[in-house]
């Protein structure tokens, strides 16, 4: 079963080296467990090659059966950890980094309050995990289609806004309709400078222009309050900083780039004791921090 196991991660990633690494073990002894497995079977299961690792016919065959194998036995360790009906253990959450450093840390520690016995392990990223091959329980994900094989709860809808600290608002005067920030140094992602303003049903696209792009929200967000110009981002990061008048909305009469978050979980743990009560428990603060 293990050998079985072990191969099941060669044949997903398709790579010793990758496979190794993610299993925290070495090249060598996988690379000799698996040809004792294929001694056992007396088949061959991959040709390799220097650059690449492919699956023979039969190697195909035993990999549906061992992803059938991995796949029951994170059920079954999941069911196991989430028996019960105290609200204690760990839970696994995997989220994006935005919504992680708006919400889920102060979330995680309240929770954490009230009920002490729970403890969390958290993966921020943008990768759409598939809670089938990865142990987590909880994944909070932006997405316009959930996976049919997950539960699935919408958390929250949020839109973008566009904003610009006062001092540059000031200095470069202010916008009353999307095609103004063609006169403006517009702070965008690299891959994402087409900008979307939607009002009373009419669409208006405009190319954000500007000598400065990054791919991270928050490096975004510090260039804004330096002055440097007018930015796009998730409005939950803006929330405190426009309370304070660090920042300041622009065409806030234009919907800009409406989304929706989901929970995602594995149907295996929905009556969990500890997941009910952190997932219910995420939604009121939500309803509490939102504007």
């Amino acid at each position: 079963m293990e050998r079985l196991l072990l191969f099941y991660e060669v044949a997903q990633h398709l790579s010793f080296s990758k496979a190794a690494e993610h299993l925290a073990i070495s090249r060598s002894y996988l690379s000799q467990q698996i040809r004792s497995l294929e001694q056992d079977l007396q088949t061959q299961l991959l040709i390799r090659t220097t650059r690449k690792v492919r699956l023979t016919t039969e190697g195909h065959k035993v990999f549906v059966q061992a992803q059938a194998m991995h796949h029951g036995l994170l059920d079954l360790e999941r069911e196991l950890e989430h028996s019960g009906d105290k609200v204690a253990g760990i839970l696994r959450l995997t989220a994006p980094a935005a919504f992680a450093d708006s919400f889920l840390a102060d979330v995680c520690y309240q929770f954490s309050q009230r009920y002490s016995e729970v403890s969390f392990e958290i993966d921020v990223g943008h990768h759409l995990e598939d809670l089938h091959e990865r142990n987590f329980d909880l994944a909070i994900r932006v997405t316009t289609k959930p996976p049919e094989n997950m539960v699935a709860r919408k958390l929250m809808p949020y839109c973008h806004w566009v904003v610009a600290s006062p001092e540059y608002l000031s200095a470069n005067g202010q916008p009353t309709q999307p095609s103004d920030l063609a006169n403006l140094q517009c702070l965008a992602f690299p891959s994402w400078r087409n900008w979307q303003f939607v009002k009373a049903g009419k669409v208006e696209e405009i190319e954000a222009k500007g000598q400065f792009a990054v791919n991270d929200n928050n490096i975004l967000i510090k260039a804004a309050l330096n002055h440097q110009g007018v930015t796009r981002v998730p409005e939950h990061l803006l929330w405190q900083l426009v309370r304070e008048g660090r920042l300041q909305r622009v065409l806030s009469d234009y919907q800009v780039e409406q989304r929706q978050v989901w929970m995602l979980y594995p149907p295996k743990i929905e009556h969990s004791s500890r997941l009910q009560h952190f997932v219910a428990f995420l939604q009121q603060y939500l309803s509490q921090v939102r504007p």
